[in-house]
């Protein structure tokens, strides 16, 4: 099971990130979205400073994220569509969450670019448009006010994230059918 976003942040903080959950979690999304094969220690030299030789904290924060980037993995490829992006919960203010969601976005297509993919390079028709999506949320600054069609938008642009990142992780990474037995 995912840890909450609270949890994640601080192993982030104690493992000495300069992002934030959302943010480095987009970063890993992006990254697998491409290639799946990438290790935690791949995700760590992206979002992670390297460790003070000694530094217990750090050391068990990166015990918990490699348990984040291993249920992120199979969420990815869940065919119960499972996976979820890790974001603050309902109770942050709707202006946190709308810049969290920005983060997320951000870190994907940095992932994305860790990987050698770019937005506008040579990608399905579809991802393309995914991409091009998620890089106009990532660059969205705005003041938000609380109210339910603000709650209503901001929970709709959250699942067409959800689901358009399963869709490039489909196009990208074909899941492979097991073989059949004869």
């Amino acid at each position: 099971m995912m840890p909450d976003y609270d949890t994640v942040d601080a192993a982030l903080a104690r493992a000495g990130a300069d992002t934030d959950a959302s943010e480095g979690h987009g970063t890993l999304c992006g990254m697998l979205s491409v290639n799946n094969a990438i290790s935690a220690e791949d995700w760590f030299r992206e979002v992670l400073p390297d460790p003070e030789p000694g530094d217990v904290l750090a050391g068990e924060a990166r015990r918990a994220l490699v348990d984040v980037f291993g249920e992120t993995r199979m969420q990815l490829h869940d065919t119960g569509l499972a996976f979820d992006l890790l974001l603050p919960g309902d109770e942050e203010t709707l202006e946190r969450r709308v810049e969290a969601l920005g983060l997320w976005c951000q870190g994907y297509l940095y992932g994305m670019a860790v990987c050698g993919v770019r937005e506008g390079g040579d990608l399905p028709e579809d991802t393309a448009e995914l991409v091009k999506d998620f890089a106009e949320i990532a660059g969205t600054g705005f003041d938000v006010e609380a109210d339910e069609t603000n709650e209503t938008a901001y929970s709709e642009i959250v699942e067409y994230v959800r689901v358009g990142v399963l869709l490039v992780n489909e196009e990208l990474q074909p899941i492979k059918a097991p073989p059949r037995l004869q």
